[in-house]
């Protein structure tokens, strides 16, 4: 039955939904690995966008580097996204990075074009969802407080921080998608370590990345290695985001 209902969610089953599972649970945090060099993104950039609607997903998207030789270089295309996904492919065995891959949690992943993959990685993830740590996100003036409850860890999490923006039209000229207006939205523009939490109960304060568009923050408490995230939170700027 539960499998039943997140795939019906999945579907476009509606905001109500939505509302009730973010209240029961931490947020599921969904990273897409893209690029608009590769042909066979979009269809997962659009995937995305629909997860990003839901009130218990935090939908990122981070655009690689290494389909920019084919002919088009992405705009949106960072060294420290292309790293994190090299990162992930170790920790997660798969011997080299691809796209489009979706890393739910930082410890399922699944071709982010692939709909019933992606609903099994976040079946999975969501049965997990009672052992998350309640992370909370709000604004204070031009600071962001993050508020960790006290938790018993058995090693000492990093605690990252994500600004993302919203939605964008790129006429592509060049490459596989050439002639293409693509849409990508939630894009990782700043990610930055906000250190390293042992378990206490404390309130962090950082500077709040300001924006320049529609969008959002969020952050995270996540394994090292990148390992599996215990607990995110996040802070839309405008109803574009």
């Amino acid at each position: 039955m539960f499998v039943l209902s997140i795939l019906a969610a999945l579907s476009g089953f509606g905001a109500a939904g939505n509302a009730l599972a973010a209240a029961d649970k931490p947020p599921t945090v969904v990273e897409l690995f893209t690029s608009q060099g590769c042909s066979s993104c979009p269809p997962a950039d659009a995937f995305l966008a629909e997860l990003a609607e839901r009130d218990d997903v935090i939908a990122i998207a981070f655009h690689i580097t290494y389909w920019d030789y084919i002919g088009w270089k992405d705009p949106f295309a960072t060294s420290w996204g292309t790293d994190r996904q090299y990162s992930y492919a170790k920790v997660l065995e798969r011997g080299y990075p691809y796209t489009p891959q979706m890393v739910v949690d930082g410890k399922h992943d699944a071709v982010g074009s692939r709909r019933g993959q992606v609903a099994n990685a976040l079946v999975t993830s969501m049965q997990e969802a009672d052992a998350r740590i309640p992370v909370s996100l709000r604004q204070d003036s031009d600071e962001l407080v993050i508020s960790l409850p006290a938790a018993k860890l058995a090693a000492p999490l990093h605690l990252w921080l994500v600004r993302y923006s919203g939605a964008h039209e790129t006429r592509v000229a060049r490459g596989e998608n050439r002639g293409a207006t693509l849409v990508n939205t939630h894009i990782a523009r700043h990610m930055e370590l906000l250190g390293s939490w042992s378990g206490e109960a404390k309130d962090v304060r950082a500077a709040l990345p300001l924006p320049d568009e529609q969008g959002g923050v969020a952050v995270w408490v996540q394994e090292r290695g990148p390992g599996a995230i215990l607990g995110a939170a996040k802070l839309d700027f405008g109803p574009d985001a």
